[in-house]
């Protein structure tokens, strides 16, 4: 499915009433008197649903804005998913970007970047003198911040990861 014709906002609501059951089963363990029963509308016009549509719209093309904002905005989906209570760290499965959530995210975070600021598994690879499952280890590990292009369907690491990568090698 082309990435412009996935359903944007049934994407966000699922997410909203995923995390929100997830909320809403945790604060009804943790103290029940503070659960307050909220609205798919009041949830779009929260914070996380106001971040989940400005990503929609980043993803879309129909606006532009600063990287690290939209980086910002795609990690705190990511930890909010992910991160476990009193885990220390979290990580993301790879099959979550095959879902339509991790499309909207991919498309987001691919359309932060200049092409020029991005490479190919098999270059970043032979620039660091590894075999490609160990980029893909490292991405895994978040040694190195990668991007996917829904369009090609290629992944793409950023080219300031690896460099900095190749000076560590480079200085031990």
């Amino acid at each position: 499915m082309e990435p412009e014709a996935l359903d944007y906002q049934k994407v966000i609501d699922d997410a909203l009433k995923l995390l929100y059951s997830q909320h809403h089963r945790l604060m009804n363990r943790l103290y029940p008197a503070a659960v307050q029963q909220l609205s798919l509308e009041q949830l779009r016009q929260g914070p996380l649903g106001q971040v989940l549509q400005r990503l929609a719209a980043v993803a879309q093309g129909k606006i532009s804005e600063n990287r690290e904002r939209t980086l910002e905005a795609i990690e705190l989906v990511l930890q909010m998913l992910f991160w476990a209570p009193g885990a220390e760290d979290y990580s993301v499965p790879r099959s979550f970007w095959e879902t339509d959530l991790g499309r909207l995210l991919s498309l987001a975070k691919f359309r932060a970047y200049e092409p020029s600021e991005l490479l190919s598994i098999g270059s970043a690879a032979q620039q660091l003198g590894v075999t490609r499952p160990t980029i893909y280890r490292w991405m895994d590990e978040r040694k190195l911040e990668y991007v996917r292009d829904e369009m090609s369907g290629r992944t793409f690491v950023v080219r300031e990861d690896v460099e900095q990568l190749r000076r560590q090698q480079e200085s031990a």
